[in-house]
């Protein structure tokens, strides 16, 4: 009998066997991305999950780019636990030792974690909530007792900074992602996370030194010219957010966050005909994203197409869930614009 097969017997694992192969995933995921690409550039380029919300925070789209899965493995802890898990597995495998003691080993220590070091337990089961199960309610409560017990790892942090964001509490996430991001001097996408909450709490000037910072981390890194095209923007500085945005489409063209947005530049620079060229773009990218619909509406209703707006910002409204603050564009905002075409 495997030792698959003897825990089994012992547990009813009905329930858990499609969460099991889905935590499989994210392991295989994350180790074959690590021996392919190397620490710097897993943290640079590593693609979430395509349906988790967060995983979305800069690109919904077609992209090579998306938020980092920040896994805290880097404690003693886990190195014992991984000793244990292979030593076991190996004794098993050739001298028979009976896969219940392994599995009581490993329950053994996983309650001496949560003894000893909690915060590192509450880290792996915020990660499991937020990835796996894609609870974000409860992912956040775990990685705030990590966080709150004063020991907590840097990429706990980055979660809870990010969680935070998404949820719309931009002041806390500012302070989460700066005590983050001193801890982790070389992440590009932990910075861009850091500048866009700086921007949308005022604070431009810091926002664009964050945005050099990142290019200096990594001018190969698409994130680096996004987030300086998005303070420039926040400036009024159209011209130099679209050349900014096309620096970024330059290295990753089908990046439809970099479409819309250098379309979105082209609006408010009046050049309707390159708007529109890019805005079709990001459309023909991800069609349902509702930053996307919104411009795409603006732009019919600077062309006179008030009609088509209407119908346009209407899905746009419809597909932009409320309390998700990852989007670009705020929830009142698409209510203002659908308001002001149905004015006669």
């Amino acid at each position: 009998m495997t030792l698959f097969n003897r825990i089994a017997a012992h547990c009813d694992l009905h329930q858990g066997v499609f969460r099991f192969g889905r935590l499989l995933q994210v392991f295989m995921k994350t180790l074959l991305s690590i021996l392919s690409l190397g620490p710097r550039s897993f943290r640079e380029t590593w693609a979430g999950f395509s349906g988790s919300r967060i995983s979305g925070m800069f690109w919904r789209g077609e992209c090579p780019v998306r938020e980092p899965l920040r896994f805290s493995f880097r404690h003693w802890w886990n190195y014992v636990l991984l000793l244990i898990l292979v030593t076991g597995v190996l004794l098993w495998r050739f001298t028979g030792l009976d896969g219940r003691v392994v599995f009581g080993a490993v329950v053994a220590w996983l309650t001496a974690g949560r003894v000893f070091v909690p915060w590192i337990i509450h880290e792996h089961v915020g990660f499991l909530n937020r990835w796996v199960f894609n609870d974000y309610q409860k992912a956040n409560k775990r990685y705030r007792q990590a966080v709150n017990s004063g020991r907590a790892t840097s990429y706990a942090y980055c979660a809870l900074g990010s969680l935070t964001y998404a949820e719309g509490d931009t002041f806390e996430a500012v302070s989460l992602l700066e005590e983050a991001a001193v801890r982790l001097p070389g992440d590009v996408p932990l910075r861009v996370v850091l500048a866009r909450a700086l921007i949308r709490v005022g604070r431009l000037d810091e926002a664009l030194e964050l945005a050099q910072d990142c290019r200096k981390i990594s001018e190969d890194n698409p994130l680096s010219y996004t987030v300086l095209g998005d303070v420039m923007a926040a400036k009024k500085d159209y011209t130099a957010a679209a050349s900014a945005y096309q620096k970024a489409l330059s290295l990753a063209p089908r990046a439809f966050e970099c479409h819309f947005r250098l379309g979105q530049a082209y609006v408010e620079l009046g050049d309707i005909d390159m708007a529109e060229e890019e805005l079709r773009q990001a459309k023909l990218l991800s069609p349902e994203n509702p930053d996307v619909l919104y411009w795409w509406g603006k732009l019919l209703c600077a062309k006179g197409d008030r009609q088509k707006a209407r119908k346009i910002l209407q899905k746009a409204l419809e597909q932009r869930p409320i309390g998700d603050h990852t989007y670009q564009v705020p929830y009142q905002e698409i209510i203002a614009a659908l308001s002001s075409v149905n004015v006669p």
